[in-house]
């Protein structure tokens, strides 16, 4: 290998391994080019809000590009003190795996024949133990379990049958669940000595706002940490049906099965219609906090982020504030008073969370990777 490749990644792995450097914040950013998929990892500076970037990690396969589609996926992940980094390339369908004891040298990409990605909402998650991936491929229609090895390599276990409509998905905190969008929700239990999944039910929403379209498509998943309630991003139609309103989702969640299906409304703000990413804040995860809620401009309405007070208990909603971050928003990602916006199709926004949940723009980045398809980022390690 050639000196001028081996010296970062020689620098990334002293940098992730000096002591006084744990507890720093980490932005990993799924470029999603269509040409040479890529992931850039940054070191987030919380006190200037600005982005430096520590390494390129080339993924191996290909992106989806500059095209539409569901910004609610969350496309890379990280196992406990980033031991191991995962990259979907969601244009060819493949999981790219990195190791930390390499210095991130790619391990390899994992590809099943039957399984093929797409552009609408496709997800990995983790489960808590680091020891299994699950991904979801929307051109199929299915959830691929895979084991993850000690050096971060990856096994295929089983997929799921065909979901509808499968996208973003998330594993409960307890790692004994996995919920993934199949036009409504689909739980699953996931056997802890294998990782395969064995399905237990489906909800969907079609009560309230979501009954004027048959049901509401749930955008991203967030989870309480007492593993009770599952929380989503929508919108619907108006009572007029001439405009759309922002929805939030929430569903309880047994071990029988999901139970209590609930759409709410949520005040317009600022012309912010179209609800597709939530994220808790530490309180809201706990059970009483704020939410923070991705808007994407679905062609005619602002892009930005709402601010919402949240209880787990009853569930409540009330909007607080609203924030315009244009050019156009998909995941978002928080850290203590920073948020960090993918602001499609290169930028990466970031913001400081004023008192009164507005947001305050500190810094933006403009992804410099050959061809443009920023669809997903995320913050580590995760400080919730």
């Amino acid at each position: 290998m050639p000196k001028c490749q081996v010296l970062p990644r020689l620098f990334l792995l002293a940098l992730l391994s000096v002591p006084g450097l744990a507890s720093s914040e980490y932005v990993l950013v799924n470029n999603n080019n269509s040409v040479a998929n890529s992931a850039i990892l940054y070191r987030l500076n919380t006190a200037s809000g600005y982005l430096s970037k520590i390494s390129v990690l080339k993924a191996g396969g290909l992106g989806v590009g500059a095209v539409g589609g569901d910004f609610s996926g969350v496309q890379q992940a990280d196992s406990a003190n980033a031991r191991c980094l995962f990259v979907l390339n969601a244009g060819s369908s493949d999981v790219a795996a990195f190791s930390k004891a390499t210095g991130y040298k790619r391990v390899g990409n994992y590809f099943d024949q039957n399984l093929i990605s797409g552009a609408d909402g496709d997800s990995i998650a983790l489960s808590p133990n680091g020891q299994f991936l699950y991904a979801s491929y929307t051109r199929t229609g299915n959830v691929g379990a895979w084991k993850v090895n000690s050096d971060c390599s990856l096994e295929f276990i089983a997929r799921s049958g065909s979901l509808t409509g499968v996208g973003p998905l998330e594993v409960t905190p307890n790692g004994k669940y996995l919920l993934a969008r199949g036009l409504g929700v689909t739980e699953f239990a996931i056997d802890k000595l294998t990782g395969n999944l064995t399905e237990i039910g489906i909800t969907s929403f079609r009560t309230g706002a979501c009954a004027r379209q048959s049901a509401c498509l749930p955008y991203g998943i967030q989870i309480s940490k007492d593993n009770n309630l599952a929380v989503f991003a929508s919108f619907a139609l108006n009572a007029r049906r001439d405009n759309q309103i922002p929805l939030m989702l929430t569903v309880q969640i047994t071990s029988q099965g999901l139970i209590n299906p609930t759409v709410r409304n949520l005040t317009i703000e600022k012309d912010l219609r179209f609800n597709v990413f939530p994220f808790l804040s530490v309180g809201a995860y706990d059970g009483n906090g704020t939410v923070y809620l991705g808007v994407t401009t679905g062609g005619v309405s602002a892009p930005g982020v709402l601010t919402a007070n949240f209880t787990e208990r009853p569930v409540h909603f009330v909007v607080t504030n609203a924030t315009v971050a244009p050019p156009q928003v998909g995941n978002i990602a928080v850290t203590g008073n920073v948020m960090v916006i993918a602001e499609y199709p290169n930028q990466i926004g970031v913001f400081r969370i004023k008192k009164d949940g507005s947001l305050k723009l500190l810094s933006t980045t403009t992804i410099d990777d050959q061809g443009e398809g920023l669809f997903s980022l995320s913050i580590f390690p995760n400080t919730r």
